[in-house]
């Protein structure tokens, strides 16, 4: 491991130790502003389910449900389309396949031979025909009739919204499955620095 590859993991590190003793200090945190744009702004305290940039390194980290998670193995990239509760979409109940209810930002539909019920992914450059951006993390919990292999359906609260994911057409994003992120203990820390 060289010098660099060890700075960004102590880096990270810090961050989630930071987040984790909930101490005020400034994080860059990127909110989507509009179709492929990107703003970035400083907050006192991570927001939960939005993307962190560290200052002092390239690591991505995003809080999901207080979980935090890094971009693991690419699975490539997927066509999206929009789905709600309603009978038109499915069993009108609100009820997944995996037995859970439906979660704004939270719940997808895949074929469960590529993404298995359960599989945390991480969603990237995912703007759909109506401007918005559905870059975050999502679990999926859901299966349908028409989402078969590298396509993702994104739970959507009205029929309307579901339909504007795509709007006349698909949208595509980028898929990773997203990893837990373990910070390096403190004796890790000092190892490295020793090294």
């Amino acid at each position: 491991m060289n010098r660099k590859e060890k700075m960004a993991i102590i880096c990270a590190s810090v961050i989630i130790l930071l987040i984790s003793n909930v101490i005020a200090s400034n994080y860059i945190v990127k909110k989507e502003a509009g179709p492929g744009y990107v703003e970035e702004t400083k907050v006192e305290e991570p927001i939960v389910g939005t993307k962190i940039i560290s200052v002092a390194s390239d690591s991505n980290i995003y809080i999901h449900d207080g979980i935090a998670y890094v971009k693991g193995e690419d699975k490539g990239r997927f066509s999206l389309s929009g789905y709600c509760a309603c009978t038109k979409c499915g069993t009108g109940t609100g009820i997944t396949a995996s037995g859970k209810p439906v979660r704004e930002e939270h719940t997808i539909a895949s074929d469960w031979k590529v993404l298995p019920k359960g599989t945390v992914i991480i969603l990237e450059n995912a703007v759909g025909k109506d401007g918005q951006v559905y870059d975050g993390v999502y679990v999926v919990e859901d299966r349908g009739g028409g989402v078969k292999n590298n396509h993702i359906d994104i739970y959507r609260p009205t029929h309307e919204l579901a339909s504007l994911v795509t709007h006349y057409g698909r949208a595509y994003g980028n898929v990773f499955i997203a990893e837990e992120y373990k910070p390096a203990t403190n004796s890790e820390i000092e190892k490295n620095k020793e090294e």
